[in-house]
């Protein structure tokens, strides 16, 4: 949208619905967005006032993503002159500090960064400073993170709009039920605002209402009943009222605290009304959420703090209802299958062994490490091979890790991508790149998703490495079946154009001969990868992850990559059984 419109000799600012008229050089009543002469600039843009991380249950927000973290953040400047505001000293704030810039991508990168679900513009009143926080919302809606306004509902009506796909959530403060209170103590109009809350509504943004009420200036009987009667009517009998108490602030000193019994007052009101979600805040009343249908009590909370949350995607665990509100789903696990088999189930054993892993072999030089070929036998048979390949490269930061093998049960004729939301390990659980793994999906024929396939151990013995050396990394898990390796390849190809991704390729060696040729199969292929000779893997090279390693090859061919064998043993350094062998190796790719 535009932000502004030419009339006459002023531009008017279209943020919110004071639509002031600027002169060249004057400011709106915001106090941050001035005529500068072609444009309107937003003079807070990027300049954050106050920056927090907090439950969403504080916005208040309590049918939108329960028992979750939001990124809150707000500049100074305010279009209204609440003489209660409790955070006057931004909101009433004209001068601006500019010693600090946070571009959209930096507030962005910091949700990322604390696992924030949700961004929230609050403190002041985020509608003087939408072009940034529409700036934030858009970067955020790349990476799955919803974006919350807390308001005093005077947006403009273009920017409502605007908002449409962009603003997940807002609660609006309805202050009270006396349009010339708002006038003469606070600013916009009753009737806008109320407007507003119905535009919202029609534009598919969930809304939750919150009116504070201050002695003796918006707590009669009479108001009260107007206020829950126009949500109840205008707006639906679901939309949650929150009902908060005023403590003296600012200008109004000398008033009293809200009494027990003005909110209780105001929660019966609403009640009697047939409102269904009726709760009274910041005082550590009952705000649990029950069903409407069934009384069920679905979520249990002390003040901010989700003490219990039994919401099954959305609905009651009790009755089904489908509640009110926007809800996590339910994550999808990759489930571990191998976990106490292959390798411990306990990150105690896991460690354990990674620590005696490391107490046996030093590194030498350096590696620009692109990619690893490693082995998925057992920790006690194969372990410490792998180990050594992560050991050298645990000082990477790969954003994601993406780990191909072999499926070992199910034919299949593509490799496998996992579209799981997390990957389930000892160590805790991996976040999934989702979309990544989708979008490689629809760009390539040799790919696709086949659940029947993710129950593998050649990538799932990585998975506890992963999550011990990489902490912060996502995970990508392809599982190839009967595949060209050069289709393969070019797959490989675009994994190694991003700096932030590491490739794992799993396999094992030669399978179930005696020790001497096992010796002699496997070095077939241990020259093959240090040679980066595409012709000798088709001499007596065994490998169940063979395909995964001539296309690691064959893309590191086209790329002018090194190639560097770690490390080479077999079952029998275990088992001293020299008549049935497995091999196993570890190897780099880069520079």
């Amino acid at each position: 949208m535009l932000y502004f419109k030419e009339e006459n000799d002023r531009l008017v600012c279209q943020l919110c619905s004071y639509y002031c008229k600027l002169k060249p050089n004057q400011t709106g009543i915001c106090g941050v967005n001035k005529n500068t002469g072609d444009k309107i600039e937003c003079l807070v843009y990027g300049h954050i006032g106050a920056i927090n991380i907090d439950p969403i249950e504080k916005k208040p927000l309590y049918h939108f993503l329960p028992k979750t973290k939001s990124l809150s953040l707000g500049t100074v400047g305010c279009n209204f002159k609440c003489s209660f505001c409790q955070n006057h000293g931004m909101s009433q704030e004209k001068n601006i500090d500019k010693s600090k810039y946070h571009s959209p991508q930096d507030v962005v990168n910091i949700a990322r960064k604390y696992k924030c679900e949700s961004i929230s513009y609050t403190y002041n009143e985020p509608t003087i400073f939408y072009p940034y926080a529409k700036d934030i919302a858009i970067e955020a809606k790349k990476y799955g993170i919803k974006n919350v306004y807390v308001s005093n509902g005077f947006e403009s009506s273009e920017v409502i709009d605007d908002m449409k796909g962009l603003i997940d959530a807002v609660n609006i403060d309805l202050k009270c039920f006396n349009d010339k209170y708002y006038k003469k103590n606070l600013g916009g109009n009753l009737n806008q605002v109320l407007e507003n809350l119905k535009h919202f509504k029609r534009n598919g943004i969930w809304v939750e209402v919150t009116t504070l009420l201050v002695p003796t200036k918006n707590d009669s009987k009479e108001e009260l009943e107007s206020i829950a009667r126009f949500i109840k009517e205008e707006l639906d009998e679901f939309t949650p009222w929150h009902i908060s108490s005023f403590h003296p602030d600012y200008k109004d000193l000398d008033l009293p605290r809200t009494s027990f019994e003005s909110l209780k007052l105001a929660h019966d009101i609403g009640k009697d009304f047939g409102l269904k979600y009726v709760y009274i805040g910041n005082i550590g009343f009952d705000n649990n959420t029950h069903c409407p249908k069934c009384n069920e009590i679905v979520l249990k909370r002390n003040r901010f703090e989700v003490l219990e949350n039994s919401v099954k995607n959305g609905k009651c665990p009790k009755c089904n209802y489908e509640l009110e509100g926007v809800y996590p789903k339910m994550k999808s696990i990759r489930k571990t299958g191998f976990c106490g088999s292959f390798y411990p189930e306990s990150k105690e054993e896991i460690l354990s062994y990674i620590d005696d892993f490391n107490k046996n072999f030093e590194v030498n030089g350096t590696f620009d490490t692109k990619a690893m070929i490693v082995p998925h036998a057992g920790y006690v048979y194969s372990g410490f091979t792998a180990n050594i390949a992560y050991n050298i490269c645990k000082d990477k930061k790969p954003k994601r890790v993406i780990v191909i093998g072999p499926t070992h049960n199910v034919y299949y004729e593509k490799a496998s991508v996992a579209l799981y939301d997390e990957y389930e390990t000892p160590f805790g659980n991996i976040e999934i790149d989702k979309k990544y793994s989708q979008e490689l999906i629809e760009k390539y024929d040799v790919l696709g998703f086949n659940e029947e396939l993710h129950l593998e151990h050649s990538t799932e013995t990585q998975a506890p490495f992963i999550k011990h050396y990489f902490p912060d990394a996502q995970i990508i898990e392809m599982i190839y079946g009967k595949v060209d390796f050069k289709a393969l390849s070019e797959v490989i190809d675009e994994f190694l154009e991003d700096e932030e991704n590491l490739i794992l390729i799993s396999t094992d060696l030669s399978h179930f001969h005696t020790q001497e040729k096992a010796n002699k199969l496997d070095n077939i292929c241990l020259n093959a990868i240090a040679k980066k000779d595409m012709e000798m893997f088709d001499e007596g090279c065994e490998a169940c992850g063979k395909i995964g390693v001539k296309a690691i090859i064959y893309s590191a061919i086209k790329k002018n990559y090194n190639s560097k064998v770690l490390h080479y043993c077999t079952s029998y350094n275990k088992t001293k059984d020299a008549s049935r062998v497995v091999g196993y190796t570890s190897a780099l790719i880069g520079n």
